[in-house]
């Protein structure tokens, strides 16, 4: 690291990055995870920081590279939830959405039908899915919560490690 001038970020709670996964003493906790930058790109963004995110299908923590007060693009991403497939409803709002006869050249065709069906699901998942998304949320909070406990105490009792893992 210090021959290509590369410093750790340093980390934001949890202070560990990975676990092997086994109870009791055979259990190990490491940092192995690291956001390594050189001197030239921490001048420039003096304010990046890292955070360890919630452990769920891993045995490792997924970091997250944050750059305070950078600017955002007013672009809105799109992201299809997967949870989507499960409803039948989604299948309908996408064949209706796509199925209106349009004009002009494929491009812009093409671009119409993507931005009916992506406006339409935003809609549908608002109103069908926002308890999911609360739910969801709650459920991160949750497993971070006992993994934060976990890494502060070394150990977690097996009630509240049962519960982690029913969780995960």
């Amino acid at each position: 690291m210090a021959k290509h001038d590369l410093h750790d970020l340093g980390a934001i709670v949890p202070k560990f990055t990975w676990c092997n996964n086994k109870q009791g003493v055979a259990r190990i906790w490491e940092r192995l995870d690291r956001c390594l930058l050189n001197s030239l790109a921490l001048q420039l963004v003096p304010s990046a920081s890292i955070q360890h995110l919630v452990r769920i299908s891993s045995d490792h923590c997924p970091i997250s590279f944050y750059l305070e007060n950078s600017t955002r693009d007013s672009t809105k991403i799109f992201r299809f939830e997967d949870t989507w497939k499960s409803y039948a409803a989604t299948w309908n709002i996408v064949a209706k959405a796509w199925g209106k006869n349009d004009y002009g050249d494929e491009a812009d065709v093409l671009n119409r039908k993507i931005k009916r069906s992506s406006k339409s699901l935003f809609f549908w998942n608002k109103n069908t899915c926002k308890n999911l998304n609360q739910l969801k949320e709650d459920l991160k909070i949750n497993i971070f919560n006992l993994q934060k406990q976990e890494d502060e105490e070394g150990s977690l009792g097996s009630d509240n490690l049962t519960l982690l893992r029913s969780k995960v």
